[in-house]
């Protein structure tokens, strides 16, 4: 998630801020097309305020689910 007030991204799971260059689980759009007008990645997960999960996050779910 997005927080506006610091301008910073979270992981939903755990709180736990997301450096630029971490490995991290996403969920947002692809563009529509190769022409159309394109944002950067991170204003698209901003607007889009994309949920993020951190690699610790998502390997400890994926550990409890088998």
């Amino acid at each position: 998630m997005y927080a506006s007030e610091t301008k910073t991204f979270h992981c939903d799971n755990c709180g736990k801020q997301v450096v630029s260059g971490e490995n991290v689980w996403t969920k947002w759009n692809f563009p529509p097309k190769v022409t159309a007008a394109q944002m950067k990645a991170i204003k698209e997960l901003e607007f889009q305020n994309a949920p993020i999960i951190c690699q610790t996050c998502s390997e400890e779910l994926l550990s409890k689910s088998f």
